[in-house]
């Protein structure tokens, strides 16, 4: 009886590994990437900004609840709120958006640099 002299190499669980994690790689980042649905606004990219500029300022125009919009605008860490209110209000109306929309964000933008200025006797 001849026997085969049997073959000790393990190259079949390195190639093993390598598939897996060329598998594992595109599937997480192809087929079903991972979305972070808990982002901080200020961690958002500018066009998460402007959108959640657009609906702080049209909760404000149904409410008028300055304190609760200037809370919210906190959480953007903008440095300065107003002019981003405001300039996102221009640019609503150069894109021929919405003019509520605009409206509510400069009227806004307008509160909220009158509450940061300082009162003059």
């Amino acid at each position: 009886m001849e026997t085969k002299p049997v073959n000790s190499s393990h190259w079949y669980l390195l190639t093993g590994l390598v598939l897996g994690l060329v598998v594992g790689l595109v599937i997480s980042l192809f087929i079903a990437p991972a979305v972070n649905a808990d982002a901080l606004p200020h961690e958002l990219d500018e066009a998460g900004k402007a959108v959640y500029r657009e609906q702080i300022a049209l909760a404000y125009a149904s409410n008028h609840a300055l304190n609760r919009a200037l809370s919210r605008l906190d959480l953007l860490k903008d440095e300065d709120p107003a002019a981003a209110l405001i300039a996102q209000a221009q640019a609503v109306v150069a894109q021929g958006g919405e003019v509520e929309l605009s409206r509510a964000l400069a009227e806004l933008g307008t509160a909220v640099q009158e509450l940061a200025l300082p009162l003059s006797p």
